[in-house]
C-alpha cells in the first residue's frame, strides 16, 4: 500500500475541512469489521509501546467497543461504561449524549445507559435542524 502525506491549510479550518472530507469518505467505504480491524491494531501498536491501557476519545468508535476489545489484549475503558459509572455515582437520572449526528442516530451508548434504568436523552434538533 502506497502511504500519502498530506499538508493542511494555513489555519486550523481548511485543515479540518480536508481531513473530514476524507475521514467521511472512507468510512462511507468501509465496514464496521474493517473499522475494528484498524482501531485494534491501533491498540496493539500501544500494547506494542509499553501500554498498560487505552482509550478511544471519540464516541462513535465505540459503535464497536466489544470488537475492538477482541482483537487486542490491551485493556481499554470505554467512555461510555465511565460515563454510566459516574452517573450512578452522582445519583443522575436523566443524562444526554452531545456528539456527531452519526453518534446521537446510533444507539451503541443509549443501550449502555438503559441498563441501570438511566434516562437518556438525544437532543433532537441538534440532529434534525
Amino acid at each position: 500500500m502506497q502511504k500519502l502525506g498530506i499538508i493542511g491549510g494555513i489555519g486550523p479550518e481548511a485543515t479540518m475541512n480536508y481531513y473530514s472530507a476524507i475521514i467521511k469518505r472512507y468510512q462511507e467505504r468501509i465496514a464496521t469489521d474493517k473499522v475494528a480491524g484498524y482501531v485494534g491494531a491501533a491498540a496493539n501498536n500501544l500494547l506494542k509501546a509499553g501500554c498498560d491501557f487505552g482509550l478511544m476519545c471519540g464516541n462513535t468508535p465505540h459503535l464497536s467497543f466489544d470488537q475492538i476489545q477482541a482483537r487486542t489484549d490491551l485493556p481499554l475503558l470505554s467512555i461510555v461504561e465511565t460515563a454510566v459509572a459516574a452517573a450512578q455515582q452522582l445519583h443522575l437520572q436523566r443524562l444526554a449524549l452531545l456528539g456527531t449526528k452519526f453518534a446521537m442516530q446510533n444507539d451503541f451508548s443509549s443501550s449502555h445507559f438503559e441498563r441501570p434504568k438511566l434516562k437518556f436523552a438525544i437532543p433532537v434538533k441538534i440532529i434534525n435542524p
